[in-house]
This record gives structure tokens, C-alpha cells and sequence, in this order.
């Protein structure tokens, strides 16, 4: 069953202080002949565009470096995404293809088809993929901006929630969930 809008539980840090959201998510990939399904994704509003790095999907490195070497070839579209791994310094852009090959910044603008984030369809039919990193899929603010978010406490379960629905989306069952959760109309 599909949903119009997206319900998650905030899920705590260890230590207490603060959390985070995910759920799952399904899709499609271009350069994949598989789907992917139930996999677990990072709600991000302070990533700028949406990501999947493919080693954390247990993809090969072997099959990773093909990848990576048939998108640079092929001269796919680029950006260069240094994270808060670091630091915030700024890095040379690489120029040759042995430095992009060795440049782990480096992510591919691909095609997504049947994407669904917590059982919500999703517009979006482009995503970001990093063949080197492992870390979290983040769902950023490429696809984030098109959504009516809302991120507080549930006045029915007393949780954290974060509560999105896409644009075309909003409708009575959104609203009801507004109204039942943070009490807004």
C-alpha cells in the first residue's frame, strides 16, 4: 500500500542527546538491472543533495571502480561532496582521470525510477551515487524542498516525530496526521 506522507520516529542517539531520522526506501537504478527494496535511508536537511554511497548497498569494490571508471569516461555529470568527514577543508578538484579515480568526493548525477521513501512515492528522478564511501544514504534537500515538513514532539505519543508529505501529496490524510500529532490545523 502506498502512503501520501511520511511518519518517522525520531530514533535517539546512544548517548541521549539528540537523534536522527530514517526509514526505508525502494528504487530503480540506470546502471543496475536490479531493483533495491527495504533499504534504509537518512532523512537530511543539512545535505544539499541527496546521495547513495553504493558500498553501503554491500556492492563490490570491484564493481564499484568499474562504475566509477564507465561514469568518468563517459563524462556523467559530477559534484564534489567532501562531507563532514572533512573537516570542512577544502580539497583540489580533480582533472585527470586517474585523479578522479583516486578522488573519493566524487559522486555521479544517475536516473532513479520507482522511488518510494516510507512507502511514499517520490517525484525525484534524479539521485547522486558515490562509489567509494560507505556512510549513510542521505535524502537531502534536492528532494527535500519540495515537501511540507513537520519536526517536533507528538502531543499523542510524546516521541519525536518528523511528519513530510510531497507537495502534490497534501490532502485530509496529511492533515489529520498534523492535527493529531503537533495539533496543527
Amino acid at each position: 500500500m502506498m502512503n501520501k506522507y511520511i511518519e518517522i520516529e525520531m530514533l535517539p542517539t546512544a548517548c541521549g542527546i539528540g537523534g536522527s531520522f530514517s526509514t526505508e526506501a525502494s528504487f530503480w537504478l540506470d546502471n543496475f538491472k536490479a531493483p533495491f527494496h527495504s533499504i534504509e535511508v537518512k532523512i537530511d536537511t543539512g545535505c544539499s543533495i541527496s546521495t547513495i554511497p553504493l558500498k553501503r548497498l554491500n556492492v563490490s569494490d570491484t564493481l564499484c571502480n568499474t562504475l566509477k571508471k564507465f561514469d568518468i569516461l563517459n563524462k556523467v555529470p559530477y559534484f564534489l561532496s567532501y562531507g563532514i568527514e572533512s573537516g570542512g577543508l577544502k580539497h583540489k578538484a580533480p582533472i585527470t582521470d586517474e585523479e578522479k579515480m583516486n578522488c573519493p568526493a566524487m559522486k555521479f548525477e544517475h536516473k532513479i525510477m520507482d522511488f518510494m521513501i516510507g512507502g511514499t512515492k517520490i517525484q525525484s528522478d534524479k539521485i547522486c551515487l558515490n562509489y567509494d564511501r560507505k556512510g549513510n544514504i542521505l535524502i537531502g534537500m534536492d528532494i527535500l524542498k519540495d515537501w511540507d515538513i513537520h519536526i517536533g514532539t507528538s502531543k499523542m505519543t510524546g516521541k519525536h516525530m518528523f511528519l513530510a508529505c510531497p507537495m502534490e501529496n497534501r490532502g485530509s490524510d496529511y492533515r489529520r496526521a498534523l492535527e493529531k500529532h503537533f495539533g496543527l490545523r
